[in-house]
């Protein structure tokens, strides 16, 4: 996927060191003092319900593999003067459901997010 953020493309993958950068971000440490990532778990609903920090975050993690990066500060006013913010966020949704590191968790988020939907119109019906 490749956005172009003022005038420079980037090219953006969601592949295995893009899991692990949001893993060093968002863990949980265990009993013996292990730390266990779990930044997906963490940040793929919230782009899913729409959040806009961790698109901004997405897109800036989904670019470590790129020799030049942009700003968090470059995204930051990228994704504030989009002017379909809701295609960008269908972009990267659609992405990370073709990235091997991404797609499984992205199947199963839907799921549950669909069904919690369906439940919550069960029940205010």
């Amino acid at each position: 996927m490749v956005l172009n953020i003022n005038g420079t493309d980037y090219e953006l993958k969601f592949g295995i060191r893009f899991v692990r950068e949001l893993d060093k971000r968002y863990f949980t440490t265990g009993q013996n003092g292990y730390k266990f990532g779990i930044g997906v778990e963490i940040k793929i609903p919230m782009l899913l319900t729409g959040d806009v920090v961790t698109l901004a975050e997405f897109i800036h993690l989904g670019t470590v593999s790129e020799k030049k990066r942009p700003s968090v500060q470059e995204i930051d006013e990228f994704v504030d003067n989009a002017e379909d913010i809701e295609t960008i966020f269908d972009e990267v949704i659609e992405e990370l459901k073709k990235q091997n590191a991404t797609k499984m968790k992205m199947v199963e988020f839907e799921r549950v997010l669909k069904a919690e939907t369906e439940a919550m119109k069960n029940k205010t019906a």
